[in-house]
């Protein structure tokens, strides 16, 4: 049932593109209208897509690329943010001293903070958390307002409150309506496993089971099923590069197809931005750089090269404004070519065989210590675990056995039943590898604080086999782009909106601030998309 479900909506995609590309005839320009013209088909663009035409409207998803990818989507690391204490109840997870410490820090250092909706995190957050304190004092704990605390503080404050507040809040009931989708493999795809990603800081990353393909495939081919079903349509290999603004509102966008001819498509209520960041765009990594030492835009990428910020430019030939685009966010690749990118039962070591940092930190703060190691190369040590509790045996990001997944890059991923053989492998000293992993251990079980401050934790590293996986930092995320407003609108320079013009996910600025929490992204563009996908499915709005 799979296979054909995934034959059927390949063959229906393949059809759009060649009548499509037919329309006219060759040569001549390609018109299409439609309600609701949305540039982008991954994760933010399809949720976005199906919200609009379940409202009724009718939808047209137009694609650069010429197969179907779900853009940055489609390779994540398949992990989503969103707090959810009955799975928490379920699983019995056990909260640690620093966690505990780390709840009572967020509430009392945002308690008078001058936002009025960050102060309400706090104040809500204190009954509901005394509350649980007394009734399960060992029992790890979440709640929405945290989620949105530590969003904002992870981000460093320069994040909007009220989007910050729309993402973790509304996060749980964007899964179960991801999961309550109908088509093959809708519904149930999500694995009772909660980690922490990379950079996430906390324990409530939901994990997919892979139904739907390898990465991040579980977070948009349910949705892009269910908009292809329902009668949305879509065109791949249609690169838009102009949006068409008619007396100050946008009212379609033009482009070219990969057949060379030139296409208009007209939208009577709206035009929606889903492009993506331009974290595989080098000129504009550099232009707008800021904080990272310079040069350092050279370095690797996590995304597809076709992620090259579109959509930004576009928006601000429109005249939109920009913010925060001098945020750009690197991963260590134990976030994103390792086995998964949860964080929760991983050691970094350098290649002198010494920890440097606490694992769970920020993402910039953790890219910021890999690059000043020697060679900018670290050690990503777990057991056995990380591969059968955490992992089940597969690697997380492409669903391989795990030890087969070691064996395909044998110079960079290590597998040994001793931790002395495993030292050995990775070339640092044995006694400065067992130093670091005893404290740690000491750590997880509570008889010695961490000597680097890290708080989340989940298994000691006891457990054979052991693994060591290199890492180095990457350019993953872009944190800046077009400025919109609390309904998805795109805001003008100087102020005021640009009628018709729509935006969401990563092409958007002010939603994580200058570091986005991992996790955080899918989360993002289910939330965000599904509420462009609204706006645009009711009333017309004001300008």
């Amino acid at each position: 049932m799979k296979k054909l479900g995934f034959l059927f909506f390949t063959f229906l995609a393949l059809s759009l593109i060649i009548g499509c590309a037919t329309i006219g005839g060759r040569g001549q320009e390609i018109r299409l209208n439609t309600e609701v013209v949305i540039v982008g088909a991954g994760g933010a663009g399809y949720a976005a897509g199906l919200e609009a035409l379940r409202a009724g409207r009718d939808v047209v998803i137009i694609e650069k690329h010429p197969t179907i990818t779900g853009g940055n989507t489609g390779v994540a690391g398949s992990a989503a943010n969103a707090a959810n204490m009955p799975l928490i109840r379920s699983l019995n997870m056990q909260i640690t001293d620093g966690e505990r410490d780390f709840i009572e820090r967020m509430i009392n250092e945002y308690w008078d903070y001058p936002d009025y909706i960050v102060r309400g995190w706090a104040r809500t957050l204190r009954p509901v958390w005394d509350a649980h304190r007394a009734a399960y004092p060992a029992l790890f704990f979440d709640h929405p307002s945290l989620h949105a605390l530590q969003t904002y503080y992870g981000g460093s404050g320069v994040a909007k409150p009220s989007f910050v507040h729309r993402l973790a809040h509304e996060a749980l009931a964007a899964f179960a309506w991801l999961e309550g989708l109908d088509g093959p493999g809708g519904g149930g795809w999500l694995t009772d496993r909660l980690p922490a990603a990379v950079g996430a800081t906390w324990r409530r990353s939901h994990t997919p089971n892979f139904y739907w393909g390898t990465l991040g495939a579980n977070f948009f081919r349910p949705v892009e099923a269910a908009f292809l079903q329902e009668g949305g349509r879509l065109y791949m290999g249609h690169r838009a590069d102009t949006i068409i603004m008619e007396n100050g509102r946008a009212v379609g966008v033009s482009g070219t197809t990969v057949a060379g001819q030139r296409f208009v498509v007209r939208a009577s209520r709206g035009v929606m931005l889903a492009t993506g960041g331009f974290a595989a765009n080098r000129e504009m990594l550099n232009q707008h750089n800021r904080w990272w030492p310079e040069g350092f835009m050279g370095v690797g990428h996590t995304n597809l090269e076709h992620i090259q910020g579109d959509g930004i430019v576009m928006a601000a030939r429109a005249g939109a404004n920009l913010i925060d685009m001098e945020w750009i966010q690197m991963v260590s690749a134990l976030g994103s070519v390792m086995e998964g990118g949860a964080i929760t039962n991983v050691m970094m070591i350098n290649t002198d065989g010494n920890r440097f940092i606490r694992e769970d930190h920020r993402r910039d703060l953790l890219c910021l210590g890999i690059i000043t190691q020697p060679g900018q190369i670290v050690w990503g040590i777990q057991d056995g675990h990380t591969i059968d509790d955490i992992l089940g045996g597969h690697t997380w990001g492409a669903n391989i056995p795990f030890d087969q997944w070691v064996a395909a890059l044998p110079a960079h991923r290590k597998m040994a039943d001793t931790l002395q053989d495993l030292a050995s492998q990775i070339g640092v000293p044995y006694a400065t590898l067992r130093g670091h992993i005893d404290a740690f251990n000491r750590a997880v079980e509570g008889t010695a604080p961490c000597p680097f401050g890290r708080m989340v934790f989940q298994y000691p590293i006891n457990k054979p086999p052991f693994v060591a996986v290199q890492a180095t930092a990457n350019i993953h995320h872009t944190m800046g782009g077009v400025d919109v407003n609390d309904n998805m609108q795109a805001l003008a320079v100087g102020g005021g909106v640009i009628p018709g013009l729509y935006a969401a996910g990563e092409v958007i600025g002010g939603v994580h601030g200058d570091n986005r929490l991992g996790a955080n992204a899918i989360t993002d563009i289910l939330v965000f998309g599904r509420h462009a996908g609204k706006i645009l499915g009711g009333p017309e709005l004001r300008p």
